[in-house]
């Protein structure tokens, strides 16, 4: 309704996704697009894939032709270049790189790791480069909040980010990364495009991405206008095809990120026992939204968020001796 009321003042930009557009053109009394003279979209691939194809036609179909049309798209997809021939007249193709790549100041690297040991190499590599802000790609909303619940219990200053928290608790949580209250950030893909925090030191991929353009974006997180950053891939016995993916669309061989077994399974147990902690947080968490419809389950880690603001602040101050790096 609010979207409505402010619909029936005439504004003169609309920042809409697809289906929320639609519903407002077939539902909302007096609403239309009849005088709509500039027509952005906006990732365009990304659109196409998540499949608002039929949204955005019935849209097209709804606005005038004689218009201004920009797509955006980080990768010419084949349903890109259906709808620019559809929707488009006389178009301007304008290509900042025709092939997928990174940048020269970005140090990328990979470091093999058995499945049931990659949360205590990524203690590891956390460890060995104390001090640095962080993203940490995974690719579930579960795994981004355990690897967050997990690494709290080790003293790490880590916040998550997701599909499944509400809006404010995302943008909450961003802002305390960009401002620099929380140095790990534990991400889905929510993030790999449009953000731009010039501060971001390295990118780890705790689960390699399924898509290997989807790789170039979330690396693109740091180095970014001029700077240098690293990327550090976690790659098991199951990820080694995604992997050589990767490099082929690289068209390079990454380096190994040097690591010291020994020392890594000398983190093992203090990693085994703050994963089996975070573990039961979201069980208890779980069972405490049970019923209670969809929404408990965010509110149960808004408090923990709370919560963990009080333990950080009450932390501050006190030496890391069981987890400090040696």
């Amino acid at each position: 309704m609010s979207q409505s009321i402010a619909l029936a003042k005439k504004p003169h930009v609309i920042v809409a996704s697809p289906g929320r557009l639609l519903d407002h053109l077939e539902n909302t009394k007096g609403f239309n697009l009849s005088n709509l003279k500039y027509l952005v979209l906006d990732e365009a691939d990304r659109l196409l894939n998540m499949d608002f194809g039929e949204s955005i036609d019935k849209i097209l179909s709804a606005i005038p032709r004689e218009r201004n049309t920009y797509l955006y798209s980080a990768t010419m997809t084949e349903k890109v270049q259906k709808l620019q021939r559809a929707s488009l007249r006389k178009p301007v193709n304008v290509s900042v790189s025709d092939k997928h790549s990174t940048v020269d100041t970005l140090l990328q690297y990979y470091l093999l790791s058995p499945a049931e040991h990659k949360e205590t190499y990524l203690v590891h590599i956390l460890n060995e480069l104390t001090g640095n802000s962080v993203i940490i790609f995974v690719n579930t909303c579960a795994d981004a909040q355990k690897i967050a619940l997990m690494l709290r219990e080790m003293r790490f200053s880590a916040i998550p980010l997701h599909g499944d928290m509400q809006q404010a608790q995302r943008l909450g949580a961003l802002n305390k990364f960009k401002a620099g209250e929380r140095s790990i950030l534990v991400a889905t893909d929510v993030i790999a495009r449009g953000l731009d925090v010039p501060s971001v030191d390295l990118v780890i991929n705790y689960n390699l991405p399924q898509s290997s353009k989807e790789y170039i974006h979330r690396v693109g997180r740091t180095a970014r206008a001029g700077r240098s950053g690293r990327a550090i891939s976690i790659v098991s016995q199951y990820d080694i095809e995604l992997y050589q993916r990767i490099e082929k669309v690289l068209d390079k061989k990454l380096p190994v990120w040097p690591s010291d077994k020994g020392v890594v399974m000398g983190l093992k147990d203090m990693v085994s026992e703050a994963s089996r902690t975070a573990t039961e947080e979201m069980k208890l968490a779980a069972g405490k939204g049970k019923g209670k419809g969809k929404g408990s389950y965010k509110r149960v880690r808004g408090a923990a968020d709370e919560k963990q603001d009080k333990d950080d602040q009450d932390r501050s101050d006190k030496p890391n001796r069981k987890y400090s790096k040696r």
